[in-house]
């Protein structure tokens, strides 16, 4: 097993196992922070999108649940020698060009929208909104205990032509969403 794919395993494993009990567990939303970069760097986007040395553009729509977690992260990492570049979206409508879209909860009332755009975009959604998956994001983080597992719905990947095969192995497969209009 590659040393990335061993990474991407104990992130989503890791939480709160602290070799002291005195040692206070991770704070739910810096692991998902972290897990989501690692599941950045598991997808194929389509090729020829645009050059090799631009950042990788994450959108967080609606209330941010990470505080300074996701861009603490975003700084001190690279996606395929590419820059993580994060930014904050109070309303779906002004998401623009990114590769991935973590939807908020507090976005589920018009996330139809985001993921219609997402997908029509060749843009990769995530959320961590168990109703979310249900209606079609590819990446679902599922806090389990003190576990952050991931769910993802290869079909909805697909049908915006970005392939998450090496992913697969390290998730539960989510049954494909009703259709979105």
């Amino acid at each position: 097993m590659r040393r990335t794919s061993a990474c991407l395993v104990l992130a989503t494993v890791a939480v709160g196992s602290a070799p002291l009990e005195a040692q206070a567990p991770v704070p739910e939303y810096a692991l998902k922070a972290e897990v989501l970069l690692k599941v950045l760097s598991y997808v194929q986007w389509p090729s020829g999108l645009e050059p090799a040395g631009w950042p990788i553009d994450i959108v967080v729509v609606g209330k941010s649940p990470f505080g300074t977690y996701l861009d603490d992260y975003a700084r001190a990492r690279t996606i395929q020698r590419r820059p993580i570049r994060v930014r904050y979206q109070a309303k779906a409508a002004d998401v623009g060009p990114c590769h991935a879209i973590f939807i908020c909860r507090s976005e589920a009332g018009r996330a139809d929208a985001v993921l219609a755009w997402a997908r029509n975009h060749q843009v990769l959604t995530v959320s961590d909104d168990e109703g979310l998956a249900r209606r079609g994001v590819m990446v679902n983080l599922v806090l389990e205990g003190h576990l952050v597992r991931l769910a993802v719905s290869p079909s909805a990947a697909a049908a915006a032509g970005i392939t998450l095969t090496r992913l697969l192995p390290y998730t539960r497969i989510l049954p494909p969403a009703r259709p979105i209009p």
